[in-house]
């Protein structure tokens, strides 16, 4: 805030949260094109290294969320990352040493990943095994959740503490 009372950033691009940040602003436009400018510059296995972590984050965000408006497959987020590295699945299939039908089966949600997969896909893209498989059984819980709602709610910890007094 200036001396004056009056408020330096009133388009909110501070980092506080504050404010609607105004896309058409002439510093919002700096900022873009210097985030671009240095993007650039990057590397190629820099740029995959950032982009890897933001999936990392959208995927903590996934299985933290208890009722997100989507259910996203392992799969499709398998696909994000080799679509992040440009590889083929053909490719990536050999390179696991893995059918490409499999791996096919696995991005478009027909199949599940298996734990020789998920550690495979945790040594390769740099993701902890087991959050493979936490995204199935977290999407498995949430399909019986919903499937099942009116027949599950029958059962209730209170009624079989009744039951066996």
């Amino acid at each position: 805030m200036a001396k004056n009372g009056k408020i330096v950033n009133p388009g909110g691009v501070n980092g506080t949260d504050d404010g609607v940040i105004n896309i058409n602003s002439k510093d919002y436009k700096a900022l873009q094109k210097a985030v671009k400018e240095n993007a650039q510059k990057q590397s190629t296995k820099s740029r995959i290294k950032y982009k890897f972590i933001s999936l990392k984050l959208q995927i903590e965000s996934y299985v933290s969320d208890k009722s997100p408006e989507q259910i996203r497959s392992a799969g499709s987020f398998l696909k994000e990352y080799l679509s992040v590295i440009g590889i083929k699945n053909k490719e990536f299939a050999k390179y696991i040493e893995i059918e490409e039908s499999n791996l096919s089966s696995v991005i478009s949600g027909r199949r599940k990943i298996n734990t020789e997969l998920a550690f495979k896909l945790g040594q390769v893209l740099d993701v902890e095994p087991n959050i493979w498989l936490l995204i199935q059984s977290k999407n498995e819980l949430l399909n019986i959740g919903q499937e099942r709602k009116i027949k599950t709610m029958k059962y209730k910890l209170d009624d079989l503490i009744k039951l066996v007094s």
